[in-house]
């Protein structure tokens, strides 16, 4: 994770910056988890310290294109050696970004409604918010599950046919305003999982190759660090409630 406050070196990139900056009160925010909450990918980690060597190969022919990160995600899962019950033990330890905490707070203090969207896994969200109290957030993510053999599954109750991605969950119909019109939404991500949501998204924070992405391909988006850096530009201590 790169250091210290984002710097934007010329004239060009503020006023981007700028321009995608909300110029009231967002409306909603919706915020990957994978490497963002968390300050390194859970999946990863999960597969890392539980599943058999082989989930590299599937990774691999993701990366390559072969599959979609659907039916990647789908046989890693299957390969993971592990009960529910250590599973949630091994997430609810896993470090996460502080500032999480701080802009969930923001969000409620102002009444903007709050939202993860993950295309990882439903019990290692749900084991992260149960150690910080933070159970009521709205969660969408993969809902993984044990079969009669006792074998882990992955279903995908938010993918969609059509997505561009063939994600497990397709960001782009979970973020999609009623009304576009008075629609002032923020997304908040790091990775592969978020790029097309961003092409489609009023105000968009980016780090790591979520970053290199936008820039690379022309997506406006506000580089950070950490989610307290997003907290305070969403909601400046001068603009706050009392």
């Amino acid at each position: 994770m790169n250091k210290g406050v984002p710097v934007i070196h010329n004239q060009s990139q503020i006023q981007v910056a700028a321009r995608r900056l909300p110029q009231t009160t967002p409306t909603e925010v919706y915020c990957d988890f994978d490497g963002t909450i968390t300050t390194l990918d859970a999946t990863d980690a999960v597969l890392e310290a539980f599943a058999l060597p082989a989930w590299r190969d599937w990774e691999a022919r993701w990366v390559s294109g072969e599959i979609t990160s659907q039916e990647c995600l789908a046989r890693q899962i299957e390969l993971i050696q592990a009960d529910r019950d250590t599973l949630i033990e091994f997430a609810a330890n896993l470090p996460i970004d502080e500032g999480f905490l701080t802009l969930t707070q923001r969000c409620a203090e102002q009444e903007v409604p709050f939202t993860i969207v993950s295309d990882g896994i439903d019990l290692l969200v749900e084991a992260v918010l149960r150690r910080h109290g933070l159970l009521h957030l709205s969660v969408f993510s993969n809902h993984l599950r044990w079969n009669d053999d006792g074998r882990p599954t992955l279903s995908f109750p938010f993918a969609e046919k059509t997505c561009e991605s063939g994600a497990g969950t397709c960001k782009c119909t979970l973020t999609r305003p009623t009304d576009p019109r008075s629609a002032r939404p923020v997304y908040i991500g790091d990775g592969r999982s978020d790029q097309c949501v961003s092409g489609k998204m009023q105000t968009v924070f980016a780090k790591g190759s979520l970053k290199v992405w936008c820039e690379r391909t022309g997506i406006p988006c506000i580089p950070f660090n950490t989610l307290a850096e997003v907290a305070e530009r969403l909601f400046p201590q001068e603009a706050r409630i009392a």
